[in-house]
């Protein structure tokens, strides 16, 4: 019996997967949404996260994108708790590593193996899941990858080791779409050792296109062969309310695209360590936008605008743009008056040269580096990151006194010459970014400045005018929460919500929720 003073802790559920990119993020957004739905408070928890597209908590906090947009889906404020550990890759067996929020140190895959570094790594992923079981009623905990890398489990921390501090029951998620979904379930629970076989209590097949009546005799022989239960199948969603992760969805994603004869196209740069691509969602969203992504020069023909993302390692980025060629063919695209964008570590891509003193940004030693030269700024790296949300007014020519918010995520200073205009003007009066002469190049760190559709169609309404269109009203303002929904009744009409509740000992919705 739970003393009057004492809180009860949360209970707990874990979705891991038999590969990444199956799906697990979106559906324990679902889930999230769900038992908030049904009366409950919840969160969502990711010990370990390897991701390069991150997000900005508001008190200025790091953690993986997933992790925000599964707490908005919880209808919560996002924690640096959610992900108390993000790796973010930004060299050949180099990442950085963010604890709780804010950046530890750079660490290499010999540091990351030893077992001081697990030790630590263990009592951080402890102490933060203590916290949320003492303020939530529900934990939603994500895996990475899959629990089975047998040549990485001494290590892993992301999925059986936390589901036992969690002590939660596992959900196995298994992508039906990519194909081999099958084999993937039976040969993750054999290659488990016995007592992490125990701790799968079911399993969830996702993105399922097809015919069920052709599937459900496989799913029998998947529960006879492993003794675990197939809890549901869930359809494929196109679109969840959640941004990606990682640059691994670009393979997919943006694959083949075709171009309509009414649609700009619009060409975003595949830097190497791409990070926060999801800037540019928003913009694929628009039905007159043919987003798509560029490795080579040749893919960069008809473009009407060239965006540089973000990336974790700018001076790689750099010298990727000169080996490929892709630097010539930018330059060669602006000079004819084609619109450059650049957005964090693009923006410090579009300068006249990158100065990293340290030699932390290159991974070696200090060096200068040249830049694009297509706007008058100079960019010196510092050890310092700068992660907060701002608000600010657009000073570009085609946004009068344009109201956006954004964030930002940097390593690096950026300096405008005398003269050259500022693209922004932050709410603490600090002009930020700088925008070309002519107006068609500009830059800036601020992240998630797309997503407001007034500033977004203010944009493309200029690419419209150069091919001599008609200018567009923008859309309505996106309701994020009625996609959340969507997703939320997706995933409650395809899972055995009660045998879920179960494995969670609760007693299902409470007053007001469904079952």
């Amino acid at each position: 019996m739970v003393a009057k003073n004492e809180r009860k802790l949360a209970a707990t559920i874990m979705l891991q997967g038999t590969a990444s990119h199956v799906g697990k993020s979106a559906l324990v957004a679902g889930l999230c949404r769900i038992f908030m739905q049904d009366g409950y408070r919840v969160a969502p928890f990711k010990s370990w996260n390897m991701a390069l597209n991150s997000y900005v908590t508001a008190d200025g906090g790091e953690i993986g994108r997933a992790q925000g947009e599964q707490a908005e889906a919880a209808g919560i404020e996002a924690s640096v708790h959610l992900n108390p550990i993000l790796v973010k890759p930004k060299g050949p067996g180099q990442a950085e590593v963010i604890i709780r929020g804010h950046h530890y140190r750079n660490v290499d895959y010999e540091t990351r193996s030893q077992e001081a570094y697990l030790n630590f790594s263990l009592q951080i992923i402890g102490e933060s899941l203590a916290l949320l079981r003492r303020d939530f009623e529900i934990i939603v905990l994500e895996g990475a990858g899959s629990p089975a890398e047998i040549n990485l489990q001494h290590q892993d921390v992301a999925n059986m080791k936390a589901a036992s501090l969690a002590s939660a029951p596992v959900l196995l998620v298994c992508d039906l779409d990519r194909g081999g979904a099958l084999a993937a379930a039976v040969g993750t629970m054999l290659l488990l050792p016995e007592e992490d076989r125990k701790k799968v209590a079911g399993f969830i097949f996702n993105k399922f296109r097809g015919e069920f009546a052709i599937l459900e005799p496989a799913l029998k022989i998947v529960q006879e062969k492993t003794g675990v239960p197939v809890l549901g199948v869930v359809p494929y969603l196109a679109q969840t309310g959640l941004g990606e992760e990682d640059g691994v969805a670009l393979d997919c994603s943006y694959a083949n695209v075709e171009h309509g004869a009414d649609q700009l196209r619009i060409c975003a740069i595949r830097l190497p360590y791409i990070a926060n691509f999801t800037d540019f969602d928003a913009l694929a969203r628009e039905k007159d936008v043919s987003l798509f992504y560029a490795s080579t020069p040749e893919e960069l023909v008809g473009a009407d605008a060239v965006i540089l993302p973000g990336t974790k390692n700018s001076i790689a980025a750099m010298r990727f743009l000169l080996e490929s060629g892709l630097a010539l063919g930018i330059k060669e695209l602006a000079g004819c008056g084609v619109p450059v964008v650049g957005i964090c570590g693009g923006y410090q891509l579009l300068g006249q040269s990158l100065a990293d003193l340290t030699g932390g940004e290159g991974g070696g030693a200090p060096l200068l580096l040249s830049g694009l030269g297509l706007l008058p700024t100079e960019t010196i790296f510092y050890p310092q990151k700068r992660v907060r949300r701002t608000n600010a007014t657009a000073c570009l020519p085609f946004a009068v006194t344009e109201e956006v918010d954004g964030y930002e995520i940097h390593l690096g200073q950026t300096e405008r010459a005398f003269g050259c205009a500022p693209a922004f003007l932050l709410e603490n009066g600090t002009e930020e970014g700088a925008v070309s002469a002519d107006g068609t190049v500009w830059g800036t760190y601020l992240h998630g400045l797309f997503e407001r559709p007034a500033f977004r169609r203010s944009w493309l309404n200029t690419l419209r005018a150069r091919r001599h269109w008609p200018l567009l009203a923008a859309t309505a303002p996106e309701d994020k929460g009625s996609r959340f929904d969507l997703l939320a009744d997706a995933v409650r009409s395809s899972l055995d919500m009660s045998a879920v509740y179960g494995l969670l000992s609760l007693p299902g919705p409470r007053k007001g929720g469904k079952l």
